[in-house]
């Protein structure tokens, strides 16, 4: 309650704020302010860029490739996650997955390893029926949360190419 009163929502809100009001909001020991500083200097900053591949030529049912480009954005070395009650040492999993709200469907899912910067390719199969469809890109962690992302596309999908057009079209 009292974060939100400061305008504190997500752990870069706490990690801009001055030092003295952090501390203020806060009331920790010195010792346990270090420790925190070091848990959210770890926390993930992580830029993503997508594009599909030949957007404005998606027929119905047909193969969709999507390219994704992931940069964390953190200078400090990577590792496990700050994860004091878990059993053993937990690494960071990601998860690129593509989805279909209003039908309720999963497109794709690709686990991802990320160090600094990665390029990933993910394929999925273009809706069966022709017209315009809003779909959602997730990128999410099963260790920090807070820093799951979503971008939401438009996928223009048009009339499935019958096989005789396929090869005059080649």
């Amino acid at each position: 309650k009292k974060a939100g009163e400061a305008g504190v929502e997500t752990v870069f809100d706490l990690m801009d704020m001055e030092d003295e009001d952090r501390n203020k909001l806060l009331n920790m020991s010195e010792n346990k302010l270090a420790s925190l500083a070091a848990v959210c200097n770890r926390y993930p900053n992580v830029s993503l860029e997508y594009e599909v591949v030949d957007a404005d030529e998606v027929s119905a049912g047909e193969q969709v490739q999507m390219v994704v480009k992931l940069e964390r954005e953190n200078e400090v070395e990577l590792g496990a996650v700050h994860a004091p009650h878990y059993p053993k040492d937990k690494e960071e999993a990601w998860w690129l997955l593509v989805g279909d709200a209003k039908t309720n469907s999963l497109l794709s899912i690709k686990r991802v390893t990320l160090q600094r910067k990665a390029t990933i390719k993910l394929e999925f199969n273009a809706p069966e029926n022709v017209g315009k469809h809003d779909l959602t890109l997730f990128f999410m962690c099963d260790a920090w949360a807070g820093c799951d992302q979503e971008y939401e596309f438009e996928l223009n999908v048009g009339e499935a190419m019958e096989e005789d057009e396929e090869e005059v079209a080649e």
